[in-house]
């Protein structure tokens, strides 16, 4: 690992695209709202799946990209595509997060894993100058002058978030690293692959 500022921890592992995806993140556990462990590999079982790793539940940034996924949430549903999102706080924010975002209806599941370990495994950045720099504060001003309104500290505001695409194989199809609090891959994007994986699939089984 090269040698960074203390603010940094670099990531750990190298997605690639095209790739399985490796095998401590497939067994990586992560919280549901009951406290109740899941093998993150699990959501991929049967079905593509985009997974959305979130940073802290109350963050501006957060807000955003879950704004700008939440419409498209029902249409990948109805292709048969998984969609999870992964936070850091403590489970008991869960409930706090869907309801602010009125995620109740929207077909995605809710995890956490306050210890890190999914998105060191993940190989996404924790970084001091990613929240607190120039880019993460400008980040931040964007969504508040959106309306995003901050939703208090609910986990590590260091840790920065990311985004995949998993096919049902376990191949990764897509992978974006946020390198900002606001850095999110977007929703076009997720969607416009997530497309691909459900009409390849379609294709096989017809």
């Amino acid at each position: 690992m090269a040698p960074v500022d203390a603010g940094i921890v670099t990531h750990v592992a190298t997605l690639l695209v095209g790739q399985r995806v490796p095998g401590a993140l497939a067994e990586a556990r992560v919280l549901d709202r009951a406290n109740r462990p899941h093998r993150l590999g699990d959501s991929w079982k049967g079905g593509a799946c985009v997974i959305c790793f979130l940073r802290h539940f109350g963050c501006t940034g957060c807000s955003e990209h879950v704004e700008e996924l939440s419409p498209r949430l029902l249409e990948l549903s109805a292709l048969g595509v998984r969609a999870v999102f992964v936070g850091n706080g403590e489970p008991r924010f869960i409930d706090g997060f869907v309801a602010r975002h009125a995620l109740e209806d929207k077909r995605v599941e809710v995890f956490t894993d306050p210890t890190l370990a999914v998105f060191r495994a993940a190989g996404l950045l924790r970084s001091a100058w990613a929240t607190f720099g120039p880019r993460g504060l400008a980040d931040q001003l964007r969504g508040l002058s959106h309306g995003l309104g901050w939703g208090g500290m609910k986990g590590d505001q260091l840790q920065q978030g990311g985004s995949l695409v998993v096919d049902a194989g376990g191949v990764l199809a897509f992978a974006h690293r946020s390198e900002s609090v606001g850095g999110h891959a977007r929703a076009a994007d997720l969607v416009e692959v997530a497309m691909r994986l459900a009409a390849s699939h379609a294709a096989i089984h017809v």
